[in-house]
């Protein structure tokens, strides 16, 4: 599939984008991005007003992943003029990657907040010690997305809670599996291999939030943040949750 592609395509598959609103039609900037300039993905979030708020937001949300599905094959069946020297070809099909993080426990982490089975957060699950229940938290949630047609998950957290913060606004709370790089990395794998199979096979985790970051200075929403370890410490300790579920 690669070798057909051409240079504009390649890059486009290179990024994943947000839009505004719920509007996804032929006069929208996201039909032109991803039907016209080839753009790999987009990630809905409750932030940018892409879910309402009534109990239609199920078949709503559902609705405008098949829009955007659709448009992006209907771009594929035309001929279209290249930029460079002018050759007429067919846009290569790919489907789009529709991306959403979906963390439990309700606002302001779920992005959907009702129409889905309501799920325990990460340090909840961390908590029962026990790898099963991780799984089929995990299994729920990758049956549901996938219905809704999501195939990429933003998550879960494999940050290590080491140093909690209970003052300030640096501290990831409940949205790790708790401060044991062991378990966190047992109940990870546990997690996503849940994802896995209730969606048979059709969403990709994108794991977060960035190595160090329960140890870290500053939210990742807020600025880059500092980790002050160096990269030994960090194998043993924050780069093994990712290590083990890869």
């Amino acid at each position: 599939l690669m070798q057909d592609l051409t240079p504009e395509e390649k890059v486009g598959q290179l990024f994943l984008i947000t839009m505004d609103g719920t509007e996804v039609g032929e006069d929208t900037k996201i039909f032109d991005l991803t039907s016209n300039h080839h753009i790999g993905g987009v990630v809905l979030l409750a932030s940018h007003g892409n879910f309402v708020t009534d109990g239609s937001v199920v078949n709503q949300t559902l609705n405008i992943n098949r829009q955007l599905q659709m448009a992006r094959w209907d771009a594929s069946q035309r001929v279209i003029t290249g930029p460079e020297g002018g050759e007429a070809f067919s846009p290569s099909f790919i489907p789009l990657f529709i991306a959403i993080p979906q963390e439990g426990d309700g606002y302001p982490y779920d992005q959907i907040l009702s129409g889905l089975t309501p799920l325990p957060n990460e340090m909840a699950i961390g908590a029962t010690w026990n790898p099963e229940l991780a799984t089929q938290v995990g299994s729920i949630l990758g049956q549901e997305l996938s219905s809704l047609g999501f195939n990429m998950l933003v998550g879960p957290s494999l940050d290590i809670l080491e140093t909690p913060h209970l003052e300030g606004t640096n501290d990831l709370g409940t949205r790790t599996f708790g401060g044991d790089p062991y378990w966190v990395s047992e109940m990870a794998r546990a997690f996503i291999t849940g994802v896995h199979q209730g969606s048979q096979e059709r969403i990709v985790v994108v794991a977060k939030h960035f190595p160090g970051q329960g140890g870290a200075d500053r939210l990742p929403e807020e600025e880059v943040s500092t980790v002050r370890k160096s990269l030994e410490q960090l194998r043993s300790f924050e780069l093994l949750p990712f290590f083990t579920v890869t």
